[in-house]
Formats: C-alpha cells, structure tokens, sequence
C-alpha cells in the first residue's frame, strides 16, 4: 500500500540533486551493475531462495519457539546475577546493543558496559556532532584494547526530518474534532508562521517537508505527535498545499511534533545530504562496523545507500542494517533482506504508524524472515524502558527481552536505559541475564528441525544446496552427538553466520585472521571469535588446538566433550566447500556434562506456534475476543461509602442492553425472530464509559457512583472481578461484591455472568498504603523506612492514607503493612519484598507499637500491594492453616453467595488439600481453588497438585523469591502449559498495561508480554483497575477541559454536561481511562488469538497429555478436531456442570463455544474459560430448539456467518459425551 510518487523516482531526484555537490554518487540506472556483494554468490542466491519461499508461505507463515524449561533446577542458583554459579548453561548467545549518551559516555562507564555485557556500541547521529561521537568512538577502541575483546561500533543515521512548523507566537493550538485545516509543505523557518488566521478563521499547518503532496492523496491519514492528533486528507489543493479534516484531538498542537502518514512511502533520510555526509566523513572515516540506516523502505533504497558506500573510502568493509520503521517497508521485508546485511526492527516507530497491538506479531514474522534469510535481526523499541527511571525492571520487560530471543532475534538494542537511565550498567547487567535464561531455554533440536524445514523447503521434494546441505549436516551432527561445542575455521565467516540461524543452543567458535569477521560476530547469535595471525590455509591443526583450549580457558565448553569442527578448505579458492571432522575439548571428561545432557532430556517442552501472514501484521480484522480479562478491584479506586455498607438505590431503568457484534452484522435484527434469552459476548465493543452511566439512571450519593463504575467495567469487558484482601478492608471488599450482585441482578436483559475470586493474603506480610501520593516510592540505597501495624484484631487490613506532609522530611517514608508478626525480626535480620527484587535490614524493632524501621540494602521500586518476607526463612507461608482474616473472609463471601473461586498461595499438595478441607467446612463445597505458586517446592508436586485445583494464578509480583528474576518469563510458560495438560484454565496478572494509569496506549513490552501470554496459551489476564486510574493531574485537566469535543473522542463522544455531578467527583477521568485501558488491551488479545495455531496445540495435546485420557477430555479434543475438520465456525455445548465446556476450551478451538446451561454458578465457573460464551436457560429438555436459539443468538453477535458446519456437544442421560454436527 503506498501514496503519491514511487520512492525510486524519488532516489531519481537526488540524485540529479546531489550529482552538482560535494558528494558524488553514481546515477542509478537500469544496465548499472550492482553493488559489491557482502556474501558470496551462493550465499546471495540462498538468500533469493529464502525470499521465494518466505512468498510462498505469504499465506501462512509458521512460527515456532520450542521451549523446554526443567522445573527441578529452579531455585539452586543464588538470586543474583553476581552471584551465579558457573555453568555453561549461563554463557549468553544473543547480542547487547546500548545506545551511548549523556548517561553513558564516560570511559569509566563504557568499561563498565563491556565488563556487563555490550556487544555492540550505538551512535546516534540524530543528537550530537561528528566531534562529540569521534570522543565516544575513541573511549570504545581504547576499553576494546584494554580489555582485548571484541566491541563492534553502529552509527544510526539521522531521522526523518517530518515535523509541524513554528505558530504564531509560538503557542500551542487547541484542535477541535471536525474543524478543516490546510497542511502545507516547506519550511516555517523565517517569518513563515502557522496557526489560526484572525482574519479568515482558517489554521494552516506547516510540515517541514517539500514532498507533501507526493506523499500523501485523498483519504491520507495524518498523525502528529503520540497519535494525540489525527487528521485526514480531503483534497490536494497545489503541489505544497492539501486540506484536511481532524479526526482526534487528545492534546494541543505544538511545534516540532513529528508527522507521520501511515502506509505512505516518504522521502527515505538515508537518501539524504546529511546522511551522506555522516557516512563519508564520520562512519567511513573513522572506520565503525555497521550503519544502521534509517527508514529503509525499498531494495532500492538499501542497494543504493550500499552502493555509496562502496565508493567511500573504507566503505566496503562497513555492514548495512536496515531499520524497518514504517508500513512501506515492512511489506518489503523480503526484497530489503535480500539487500541489507541485517534488519533492526524498530518498534517505537511502527507503533505509531500501525497502533502498538500486534507488535508482538510483527516481531515474530520479521525474525522468522530474517532467520530464513540468514540474516541477523536486532530487536529495538523501548527495551528495558522503564529503568530509565527504575533500579529494576518491569517483570513484563523481562517478559519482552525473553520473547524476543525467543522469537529468533539475536539481538536487542538498549535505548533510554543506557543512554539516559539513571542505572545503564545495571541495564545491560539485567537484559545479559534474562538473555542468558532466555537462550538456554529453547530446545535445540527442536528449533533445528523447524527451522531446517523453513528455511530450506522440504527437503524430500527440493533440491538443497551442497553449501547449506553441508552447514546443515554439521549442525545436525552436532546435536546428534551431543557436542559441546561448535568450531568455524573461516576466512569469509560465511558458513559460521549459516550456522548460527539452527539455533543449536551450542557456542560456536568463529576462528579467523580477518577483523572484519570478527567484528561481525558481535551481532550474530552464538558466534564467539578468537581471532589468529595469519589464515589457517592447509594447517588447520595449530589453529584449531589454540582455539579449543580458548573456549576451554573461557567456559564455553566443558573440558573432554565433543567438538564437531567446520573448516574452509582455503587451499583450493573462497568457493569450496567447507569439510567436517570432530574433536574433543581438552581435558578430562567431566560427570557434570553427561549430568546437564541428561537435564536437557527431561525438561518440559512448551512450545508456541503461531501462523502469520504480512496481511495479518498491517492490517485490522480482529475477530471476536475468546481471551478473558480479569479487573483485580482495589477499594482505592472505587468511590465508597464510609462506614457501613451503602446499600445502592435501585435504578429506575435496566442498562442498557450490551452490543454483541459489529454494526455490520444485524442481518438478524428486525426480522421477528423472538430471543428472550440474551448472552454477552466478551468480545463486545467498548461502550463509552459516561454511556455506560447514562445507560442507568444515577442512583444516589456514593452508592449510585459506584454502581456507575461497575457498569462501566461490565461494560467495558470485564468477564472476571478479583476481590484482593491484600488490598482494603474486608468490608470494602464486601461493599463492592455487593454492588457487584446488584448491577448484574438488573443487567438480566444481557445475561452476562461475572465470575467472582476471592484473592487471599496469606500469612505474608503485605504492603497496604505508603505515605506518599502516588502509593509507591523509588528508594535509594540505605533510605530509612518505617514498617508500621495496620491491622484490626483479627487480622483484617485497614488502609491509612498519610501525606506527606504529616512527617519531617528527615523522618522514614511510613508503610503500613498488614500481619506485621510475620515480619517483626529483631535488629541486624533481613527482609525481602515478594519477587526478590528489594532487601532490607531490619535497623530498630519496637514490639510494643508493633512497628521495625528498616533500611534499604539496594535501590529499588516499592508499591502498595507487595508482600514483605524473612529472608533467612527457608518456607513460605501456605494455607495449611487459614490466618484468622482468611477465614473470616471466606466464612462471609460463602455465606453471601458471593464468590465461585478462591485463590491462596499453595506450596505443596498438602495445602491444596487443606484448603479445600477449609472451604467444605463452611459450606464452600462449590468453591473452585485457585493455586498461586510461590514456593519452589510447590513445583517438584506441580502435576499431583494441579488435579485437586481448578487452575493456576500467575501473580508475578510474588513468584518464589528462591529463583532468579531472569527465569521468570520461562516459569510462566510452563505453569500454562502444565495447566494445560492437565485440563486446568491459568490466569497471568501482575503488570499488565501498567503504563496505561499515564497513556492510553500500551508500552511495546506490555503488548509483547499479553501475546505471548495468550499464544502460549494463557485463558484469562489480570489488569488491575488501580493501574487504569489516570494521575490527578491528568484528571484535573481532563475536568477543566471536558466541554472541549476533542476530549470526547476517549468515551466515542458520549459525555453529557448534565452529569457534572459525576465529573466533579472525578468519576468521568476515572471511567474515560478505564475505557481506555480496557480498549487496549482488548485489541491486543484480538490479534494475538487470530495468530493462534489450533491444530498444533491440538497435536501438542494429545501428544503430551498423561494416558490414558479421561473419558471427557478425550471428548474435548475429539470436539475441536472435529471443528478443525469439517471448518465448522461455533461449537454449542450442553452442559449443566463446567467440566465438559471447560476441557473444550484447554483445547483452544479456533471457534466460539456457546454453553447452554440451566445453572448461573456453572456459567460464572466458564467465565474465566477461553472463548465460552454462556447462555442461561430455564430448561434444558428441547436439545433443538435451545441449538436453534444458540445459532440464532451466535449470528446475531457476528460470533457465526449463518452458513457454516456448527458442531454441538452434549451429554446423554449416563452422562457420557456426545458429538453432532449440523450443517
């Protein structure tokens, strides 16, 4: 999809441009040969084999990560990554780019990166001069020289230069939705000036570009700034001048916003003077290893840049990386492969182009291109954002930089956080770590197999290479033998880079005369060089020896293991192919490797297969969401009655009746069908949270606002409500369960049923409040805080909200915390928060006020909710025994009726038991168990403990402490997929668009981090409402500016000024965030799931599920293979208990499950389920006519076409399953 003039008559252009200047460059033209080659000519045409075949599966393009994860060995490294012990299972593979700036430039601290990790040291010729780089460039080669390593240089080349011009008197201009503006191109330097005309009432915009009106045409979309303002183009009124409407408006306009235009090829930067400039004089002269060009859109453009920089001095040994940063070039990715040596994906760009949803596609596809390419793919956008500001990273962070190797990267490219962070050593220390973790967890074989049969074809049917044939059968004997390590004798180093994209999970020892080869290593995965004097020619023996004992000295192979060698036979001219022989490392065979081979064998498999196409990634076609959203309600962000329980007035009106389908689909209204029973879709569109309140009448004071808000959270999407003990009262939490009740007792015209889970505290410590306003604190190393008792008699939390200004400056920051005897350790004992990442030192122990002071031991990040542990104990607390809080709670929700799932902490089988013991006890015999791991030594037990609960809740805010952070990622992938297997849902929470309480939109971690949680096969997310709350700030300028129509576009304009009562309160600010928040994350589990690849998690399965089977999941999975089968589009499921309809849904059908059932309790128990729908009758007896109302039902909400098969599962009188399908 493109706009206005090719980007090749573009190129045509400058260069007539540049040709009269002081950089010649050689008119492009048709019979003018190409560019030197960086590979060979077999590898050049390996590499247009691996673009035809990356064309035939256009279609559908398959993505498999296999990674294998052994439980058995958490826990037995320190949790630190100083600490750990030595293993060749700890060597890193994947590559480290940091990005040097103000934070970073110092020789001191560019040792220190090295010493951490960097491979490879970025430039970024957008800010600074040649100079100010030339300085940082010398400290690199002096560190490199010092520490005799191996440090590469890249040089970013400038960005486009697309930006709004100056206003008149340099003031922001407030856009309205709707207003018609004229864009022009050119400069606004001068007295040329944007703005409102006073006298005409027209605004013009100036955007710093003389090529507008080729870029863009009628129905353009324009964005400026963060996606904060939208316009589109009506009509093009000259060659620099077109009009255009506004479509949203979120912020006023400013100057210098930057302007992008969705799908339009641009003038591409890398084609530009100054990009000439910087290449000849600062990255030629100065001899650095890679360029990585900006907005690469075209082969052209790659080719051409390549071949400038061919005619420079020193250019032809300086390697092309092509930023991909736009839609134009994303569709190009297989011709731009074909050019450049290596693509670096930039997601912050292509965010804003392309909306940040299905990132985490986009990156799957790009490195499984640039894997059957063979060329290296760095990963870039926002990586490790948050240690900007923060000591330690977002467990989603450490989620996205495990994915992404994962995903085939090999490598990801520090930005903020090295370059401006306020800690970029502890940066690269942490991403080295989670790489590590990361590279170690795929299952080589595994990933050969794939990727051979990717790469190459078929291999029955297609005639390989002797080259490739040759790299592939080393890789293949190197797996076969279980080698430890890989050696490379090269000149070219072509079949070392070949031989890295198998993914082996070995070293591979590059050993070669050539810098240049050696530089290149730096950012190839697994390649580690060991550069020698002179080329190996016919005596490779002395080389090879050198290089054995090198990788043995360093740790990369264990001392009398296998080596399979690959050797250049040089004698006989660069084209001959490569031998094979084998080697064995020296030393003594050592017990411990035989022990870690044999750890390889039995870890679990978890794989994750994903089927894309490039339509998939730059297109919108979301389906209907089957992935559920659980809202962890924190009483903090509701508005509550104080004292008693409020009890809501009754609305005069019902809600309003939820949409279930697009307004495409109403090919069922009006027809005078009747359809007294209603179902919810969880895939129904957002209604505007103030919509959501006009749809009932308000009720009185607090009680009615709260009701309000609940609405707006059914409304919005919610399939799951979390009452969090950890967090509020008992009473808070009793107030809005039933208030909860009361909104779905009148909501009986949707028939949408929430399902209730009590989240228990546990006998932990947790954090309840912190005096400060934002609840959170960034603490320095040796600050004082003060742990203070914020507990009734019996347990039960009480939230004390202080300000800050109620203590001295001098005075600990107060935290109040819940069961403080848990943590009430004398002087000189320590404590750690729930996921390891803070330690304290207990400094004074008051027992009378029940209060310690402690110091910090380590920067960190502490918030309200956290748990709070002795460090020295060596258990943690289960639910052997409920705490008296505990219980009281469950005794109230069970008699109320108000909950269907508890989740606990469970550390062993014996507390899965005990709590269901409790439960029966009080009546609770319905109640499902939900197992929060947190202890090591649940995990041994996991599969035992798993048949007695319902599923798992993934908290990662309190995952053993006893493991090390960077496993983490690796953990949650196999807690789902041993849920899976055994036919039990999984729930992830923890941060979850934690960055949505500042924007609407999703960081590109997060939105990895949520795709991966559902490819991976995860049933439900958490998001909690507190982190939805958008800043006091915002809320006050959202209020001042609420009759502004601009601010409407956040609730679809449906605000109504006679609700000021509401907007007064802050209700408005709160609920526009929410439906915000909730949007987001909607659309990103919507492109993940139409990624989902059914039939291989049907084939994972059966394959892998315990025999035998029980007799109703093998009625599940012979369901959903039928679906598959016969292409049916909805399976309707009869059913008056969950057992049946849950098990459907652990096999992920690619299709709508509609439950028919005559029991509300078992369609709140589906709730959490993958892709049911529940419908509530009063009588199950007319098995057709309920089917037939289903269909009906299904049609209506665009859940089904109305023509396709519908396959029906139901139980006979026995009992036992039975499958139908109707046409």
């Amino acid at each position: 999809m493109g706009c206005g003039n090719s980007t090749l008559q573009h190129q045509h252009s400058l260069t007539n441009k540049y040709e009269a200047g002081t950089i010649r460059i050689t008119a492009m033209a048709s019979g003018l040969a190409p560019a030197t080659p960086y590979f060979s000519p077999y590898t050049r045409n390996r590499v247009k084999q691996a673009s035809a075949f990356a064309q035939r599966l256009q279609e559908v393009f398959t993505i498999y990560t296999p990674v294998a994860f052994n439980l058995a060995t958490l826990g037995q490294i320190p949790a630190s990554p100083e600490g750990m012990e030595f293993s060749t299972d700890n060597i890193r593979h994947s590559k480290i780019f940091c990005t040097l700036g103000p934070a970073s430039a110092t020789e001191a601290l560019v040792q220190q990166l090295v010493s951490a990790g960097m491979d490879v040291g970025v430039l970024d010729l957008s800010t600074g001069n040649h100079k100010e780089h030339q300085i940082v460039l010398d400290r690199i080669r002096r560190v490199e020289a010092d520490q005799a390593c191996t440090v590469a240089v890249c040089m970013n080349t400038k960005r486009p230069n697309l930006f709004t011009g100056r206003l008149v008197g340099h003031q922001p201009l407030q856009l309205i939705a709707g207003q018609s503006v004229s864009l022009r191109g050119g400069s606004s330097d001068g007295h040329v000036e944007g703005g409102l005309d006073a006298k005409t009432g027209r605004i013009t915009i100036f955007v710093t570009t003389d090529s507008l009106c080729q870029i863009v045409k009628d129905g353009t979309t324009v964005i400026v700034g963060d996606d904060s303002i939208v316009l589109k183009v009506t009509s093009i009124s000259s060659d620099k001048q077109c009009e255009a409407t506004v479509t949203k408006a979120l912020k006023p306009l400013g100057e210098h916003c930057q302007v992008i235009f969705p799908g339009c090829a641009i003038p591409s930067p890398c084609l530009a003077q100054p990009t000439f400039n910087d290449i000849k004089n600062f990255a030629c002269a100065h001899r650095v290893d890679f360029v990585s060009a900006a907005y690469i859109q075209t082969a052209e453009d790659a080719q051409y840049l390549r071949r400038f920089m061919v005619e420079c001095d020193h250019g032809d040994t300086i390697r092309l990386i092509a930023r991909i940063e736009n839609e134009v070039g994303l569709r190009n990715i297989d011709d731009i492969l074909g050019e450049a040596d290596g693509i670096m994906l930039c997601r912050s760009s292509l965010a804003v182009e392309l909306g940040p949803d299905k990132l985490g596609l986009m990156q799957k596809l790009v490195a499984a291109k640039a894997q059957a390419a063979g060329k290296f793919m760095v990963v870039e956008g926002q990586v490790m954002e948050s240690m900007k500001w923060r000591p330690q990273p977002l467990p989603c962070e450490m989620s996205d930089v495990a994915h992404a190797i994962f995903d085939g990267a090999d490598g990801l490219l520090l930005g903020a956080a090295t370059s401006i962070g306020i800690s970029p050593v502890e940066a690269v220390r942490c991403t080295a770590a989670v790489i590590s973790a990361a590279d170690h967890s795929l299952d080589g074989r595994q990933a050969y197999r794939h990727i051979h049969k990717t790469g190459m074809g078929d291999s029955d049917s297609e005639l390989i290479e002797p080259f490739e044939a040759i790299v592939s059968g080393a890789a293949r004997a190197a797996l076969d033998m279980r080698a430890g390590l890989i050696v490379v004798l090269t000149t070219t180093g072509q079949s070392a880079y070949l031989l890295a994209r198998y993914r082996l999970g070995l070293p591979i020892l590059v050993v070669s005369q050539s810098e240049e080869v050696m530089r290149r290593c730096s950012t190839v995965r697994a390649l580690f060089p060991f550069p020698i004097t002179q080329a190996p020619g016919d005596l490779l023996e002395a080389p090879l020896q050198e290089g054995l004992q090198h990788a043995r000295d360093q740790g990369w192979c264990p001392s009398g293991c296998r080596v399979v060698v690959m050797a250049e036979n040089l004698a006989d001219g660069p084209d001959t192919l490569p031998v094979l022989f084998t080697r064995v490392a020296p030393g003594d065979a050592q017990q411990v490797w035989d022990g870690q081979a044999d750890n390889r064998i039995h870890r679990t498999l978890c794989p994750q297969t994903a089927s894309l196409s490039m339509a998939d990634v730059v297109t919108t076609a979301p389906g209907p969401r089957h992935t559920k959203i659980m809202c962890v309600l924190d009483p903090a962000a509701f508005t509550l009655s104080t004292g008693v329980r409020h009890k809501p007035k009754r609305p005069e009106g019902l809600l309003a009746r939820l949409s279930m389908g697009s307004a495409t689909n109403t090919a069922s209204k009006g027809s005078g069908t009747p359809s007294p029973i209603k179902m919810t879709a969880a895939a129904s569109p957002v209604i505007g949270a103030i919509g959501a309140v006009q749809a009932g009448q308000l009720g009185a004071g607090q009680g009615g606002e709260l009701v309000h808000e609940l609405k707006a959270l059914m409304e919005a999407g919610m399939d799951v409500a979390c009452f969090d003990l950890a967090q509020g009262t008992l009473e808070q939490h009793l107030d809005l369960a039933d208030h909860l009740v009361e909104v779905q007792q009148h909501a009986k015209q949707s028939g949408k049923q929430i399902a209730r889970v009590l989240n228990l505290a546990g006998s932990d410590a947790h954090i309840v409040s912190i005096s400060t306003a934002s609840q959170s604190i960034e603490l320095q190393e040796g600050q004082l805080l003060k742990l203070i008792d914020s507990s009734c008699k019996d347990g039960t939390a009480v939230s004390k909200r202080l300000s800050e200004e109620t203590l001295p400056s001098s005075s600990p920051v107060a935290v109040h915390c819940t069961n403080m005897a848990a943590i009430m350790l004398e002087s000189g004992h320590k404590l750690v928060t729930g996921d390891g990442s803070v330690e304290f030192e207990v400094v004074i122990r008051d027992a009378a006020k029940q209060q310690i002071q402690v110091k910090a031991l380590k920067a960190g990040t502490l918030e309200a909710g956290q748990q709070l542990r002795d460090a020295a104990a060596t258990e943690q607390a289960g639910v052997s025994e409920l705490t008296a809080a505990d219980a009281k709670a469950v005794q109230q929700f069970v008699h109320r009726h108000l909950v269907e799932y508890v989740a606990a902490p469970i550390r062993s089988l014996a507390d899965a038991v005990a709590l269901r013991q409790a439960l029966d006890q009080v009546e609770g015999t319905a109640i499902q168990i939900l197992a929060r791991i947190e202890d090591v030594r649940a995990l041994p037990e996991l599969d035992k403990l798993l048949q007695h609960v319902a599923g798992v809740y993934i908290s990662r805010s309190n995952l053993p402490s006893q493991l090390l952070r960077q496993d983490l990622p690796q953990l949650q992938k196999v807690l789902i997929c041993r849920a899976k297997l055994a036919g039990r849902i999984s729930i992830c929470s923890a941060d979850l668009l934690a960055s949505s309480h500042a924007q609407a939109k999703a960081a590109p971690a997060e939105v990895a981090d949520i795709t991966n949680a559902v490819l991976d096969g995860c049933d439900c997310v958490a998001l909690s409402v507190q982190q939805m709350q958008i800043p006091h700030a915002s809320t006050r300028r959202l209020q001042a500016s609420d009759s502004n129509s601009s601010w409407c576009t956040t609730t679809d304009g449906l605000a109504d000024d006679s609700d000021a009562k509401a907007r007064q309160s802050g209700t408005f600010a709160r609920l526009s965030s929410l439906s915000a928040a909730m949007a987001a994350l909607k659309s990103v589990l919507q492109c993940a799931e139409g990624a989902l690849n059914a039939s291989a998690m049907l084939s994972y399965l059966k394959e892998q599920a315990a025999k035998p089977l029980p007799a109703v999941y093998t009625a599940a999975i012979s369901a959903v293979g039928t679906v598959l089968d016969c292409h049916a589009c909805l399976i309707v499921t009869l059913s008056r208990d969950s057992q049946l309809p849950l098990a459907i849904a652990v096999g992920r059908p690619p299709v709508p499950q509609i439950l028919i059932t005559d029991s509300k309790a078992t369609a709140r128990l589906c709730s959490p389920a993958f892709g049911v729908y529940d419908l509530v009758v009063d009588d199950m007896n007319d098995t057709a006519g309920l089917v037939a109302q289903a269909r009906i039902i299904a049609q209506e909400a665009g859940l089904w076409n109305g023509r396709d098969s519908v396959v029906v599962v139901r139980e006979d009188d026995g009992g036992a399953p039975l499958i139908a399908i109707q046409g």
